[in-house]
């Protein structure tokens, strides 16, 4: 027999040995605890986890041409990366190809890194499991649908072995032999998606403060005379903080706030330029100073707002 060929059957029996040892545990009880030294050791992890979950038949070939395609059920397929860069969309473009016409069947990615945010949006866009592995062969899940398998697996005595995943700064990519060292799990820190985040109105509320302080106080300096009174000027610079306090305790979004912040600063300074009777004394010539930057502020600000709104909303992770 040629010598490629000893290689090759070789490497379909050490797989076909690891996989039937494997099998030979309870249904349902968690994986055995093992090192993942090699991208071999990682495919088999990540067909463990598969069967622990209630997916039987799922068998690494490692070696193999897979076609994008790393652990195999009737049920499911899953890939599975060994690298240090975080995975990106195309990976998982390639993943939900390789599917085809099996669209009953499950799609699970596994990686010991990370993924970007195009990926995460990819993946909620198209059902696919996101997990992430430990080096002990631990495992977590990452988005909802990998949740969902996890809540779904066979319940043992044991119970589920999991570990956070510490995300790796993106990089070029390791080649498929060369083992993420930037990964380590720690079983204290919580996964990134379920960390404490503050509201998404902190910076509309403070924002409103800052110019409702504004507004209360400069139609009282001297070198503000009000128009056509100082409660009708208070009035009218007390509008946009309390839209931005409304805005701010009702938000749910997390689009970011200083383009708007910031317009809503450049709108309110031509407010306070109009209620002030001392700017707009004089002839045409003098009427120029105060109307000019008015002008910019308020084409600044519609600027602004515009090229905002056109800025895509940032997805939760976990």
């Amino acid at each position: 027999m040629p010598p490629v060929r000893c290689r090759r059957a070789l490497r379909y029996f050490v797989a076909v040995t690891s996989e039937t040892a494997s099998r030979a545990a309870t249904p349902g009880s968690p994986p055995e605890e093992r090192a993942i030294r090699t991208w071999q050791d990682a495919e088999h992890n990540a067909a463990a986890w598969m069967r622990h979950w209630g997916y039987l038949d799922a068998v690494a070939r490692p070696g193999g041409s897979d076609g994008g395609i790393d652990v195999r059920s009737t049920r499911a397929l899953g890939q599975v990366k060994y690298q240090a860069a975080a995975v990106g969309r195309p990976e998982l473009q390639r993943l939900f190809g390789a599917r085809g016409r099996s669209l009953d069947r499950r799609l699970l990615f596994f990686t010991g890194s990370g993924y970007t945010t195009t990926a995460v949006d990819y993946a909620v866009e198209n059902d696919i499991a996101l997990f992430v592995y430990g080096l002990n062969g631990s495992m977590t899940a990452v988005n909802a649908p990998a949740r969902r398998i996890v809540q779904d697996a066979p319940v043992s005595a044991g119970g589920p072995r999991e570990a956070a995943a510490v995300p790796v700064p993106e990089g070029p990519g390791a080649s498929r032999g060369n083992p993420p060292e930037a990964v380590r799990p720690h079983p204290t820190e919580p996964p990134a998606g379920i960390r404490k985040r503050r509201h998404p109105g902190t910076g509309h509320v403070l924002l409103a403060a800052l110019l409702a302080v504004i507004a209360l106080v400069m139609p009282g300096s001297e070198s503000f005379t009000p128009r056509p009174d100082r409660t009708v000027a208070t009035a009218i610079l007390l509008v946009i903080p309390c839209v931005l306090l409304l805005r701010g305790l009702t938000t749910k979004s997390r689009r970011r706030f200083w383009p708007t912040g910031l317009g809503l600063f450049l709108l309110d300074l031509p407010l306070a330029w109009a209620t002030n009777a001392r700017l707009w004394q004089g002839d045409a010539s003098d009427l120029l100073l105060p109307t000019t930057p008015a002008v910019l502020c308020l084409l600044s600000a519609g600027l602004l707002f515009r090229w905002n709104a056109r800025q895509p909303e940032p997805v939760a992770t976990g």
